[in-house]
């Protein structure tokens, strides 16, 4: 597994051999996991390709950490197979697979140094010393620890534990890295700084990266692909600018930001009906007349406008409550024609210029390239 030619002082991300060229880095077939009666994983189906950053992301429970250690060996799955690089190891345990994990706890030895967690995992692994403190040398530079290398975990900030963790778990060169929420013990500030790192140290070196989060903003900013996860199953699979705007259900698109759900009812291919006013909508997926859907709608792509700006296809609405959060403002519109109270954004200029205040009339409009319409949900 080691490879202590590895470019990695430079920055190179090492290219797939022929063997394994065009090959997914892990493929995954029909793979089930229950606990008693609980299904944890129900028939997953997935594609790893080489060199990918991906996000596993879910609320609790929805299975994203069961296949993260079904992957690992760590909790085998019931049924169904795992490839890596074309080779099965669906049935091997943990010492046999090629990867690197970094848990939430970070699991360092507290009777280590730095030095030597990092190095703990090269031990044994036919390398010589010499190899062995040139390939820590590397990895401590890579995560700016080596002026830490003499110290112990208890003298570190979570960030520089987090940083150990990973160099740690990247080592022995594996050839898929597993992170189970590594970011999430850390607070906001250095938890976004370590995300970019993490980002960019994953782009230099190409290593196959796969991330458990429960956090949307994390899984969007630093994912090549999202796997939307709920109730142990895939919701959507996709880019995190498809998942975001291109949602496949109304769980993905309400659980990745905040989402408008608005009952209408469909009256054609292309348009629905909404509080008796007729909203067309191109490219709505085909349903039957009649049909009871649900609008969705981010709140910052309502267009908010002057009662004397209304035009046709818009709303009477009244600004019931708002908030200011820094970029933007965040408004309650009470719409009495569908009985609903929307959530809205508004940047700062444009609540300046419609000089609004709680209380205050405005129209309310949904751009129809902004909405999507799902079936209604119960």
């Amino acid at each position: 597994m080691l490879n202590v030619s590895d470019p990695i002082a430079n920055h190179v991300p090492p290219k797939p051999d022929g063997k394994h060229a065009g090959t997914p880095a892990l493929r995954i077939r029909s793979l089930s996991k229950s606990f008693g009666k609980f299904v944890a994983l129900d028939g997953i189906d997935l594609d790893i390709e080489q060199g990918e950053f991906v996000c596993f992301l879910g609320p609790s429970g929805c299975g994203k950490t069961t296949l993260l250690r079904a992957i690992a060996g760590l909790d085998p799955q019931d049924h169904g197979t795992i490839h890596q690089n074309g080779r099965d190891i669906s049935r091997l345990p943990v010492g046999r697979r090629d990867f690197g994990i970094v848990f939430q706890s970070y699991a360092l030895f507290p009777n280590l140094t730095v030095e030597r967690n990092v190095g703990y995992g090269l031990h044994g692994a036919g390398v010589s010393r010499q190899q062995r403190h040139a390939r820590i040398g590397e990895l401590l530079e890579l995560v700016g620890l080596q002026s830490q290398s003499a110290k112990y975990p208890a003298q570190l900030s979570g960030g520089q534990q987090q940083r150990v963790a990973l160099a740690r778990a990247l080592a022995p060169s594996p050839g898929l890295l597993l992170l189970d929420e590594p970011l999430s013990a850390l607070d906001a500030q250095v938890r976004l700084h370590l995300r970019d790192q993490l980002r960019q140290l994953q782009r230099s070196l190409g290593v196959t990266t796969i991330m458990v989060t429960h956090d949307q903003d994390e899984a969007l900013a630093t994912a090549d692909r999202i796997v939307v996860m709920n109730q142990g199953e895939i919701e959507q699979v996709g880019t995190p600018e498809e998942v975001f705007s291109q949602p496949a259900s109304p769980f993905v698109a309400g659980f990745l930001g905040d989402m408008n759900f608005i009952p209408a009812v469909a009256i054609t291919s292309d348009s629905v009906t909404l509080a008796g006013m007729t909203v067309d909508i191109p490219k709505m997926e085909d349903f039957a007349p009649g049909s009871e859907v649900s609008l969705c709608i981010r709140p910052a792509d309502i267009a908010i406008k002057a009662p004397s700006d209304s035009i046709p296809g818009c709303l009477e609405g009244v600004v019931e409550a708002s908030s200011f959060r820094g970029n933007f403002y965040r408004l309650s519109v009470r719409c009495a024609r569908i009985e609903q109270m929307l959530d809205v954004e508004l940047t700062g200029s444009a609540w300046q210029d419609l000089g609004l205040i709680e209380g205050s009339p405005v129209g309310v409009a949904f751009p129809p390239t902004k909405l999507h319409v799902f079936p209604r949900r119960p």
